[in-house]
């Protein structure tokens, strides 16, 4: 299971991270990360977490991390491939 983490000191709560979560947000019956009554954001439920660090890479202040993962790896595609450039605009 994935280890995450919100690092308060670094949270603006913009919100973004429950937005973008797939394991989160409405209609989610056990979210990984909610909105705390300070405002910041907080991990709610760890297990339901699949690692796929959308909350880490859309975070605009670095305070999220995620350890003890290999990241997604498991047979899924890339979420950003990349491709090779044959010119430059």
């Amino acid at each position: 299971m994935p280890d995450i983490r919100v690092i308060k000191e670094r949270c603006v709560a913009c919100g973004d991270c429950v937005e973008l979560c797939p394991q989160s947000g409405d209609g989610t019956a056990s979210p990984v990360l909610v909105i705390a009554p300070g405002g910041d954001a907080a991990v709610a439920s760890a297990e339901g977490c699949i690692a796929c660090f959308t909350c880490v890479e859309y975070c605009r202040s670095a305070a999220i991390t995620i350890a003890g993962s290999q990241g997604n790896h498991h047979g899924q595609p890339d979420i950003y491939p990349t491709r090779p450039v044959s010119r430059i605009i």
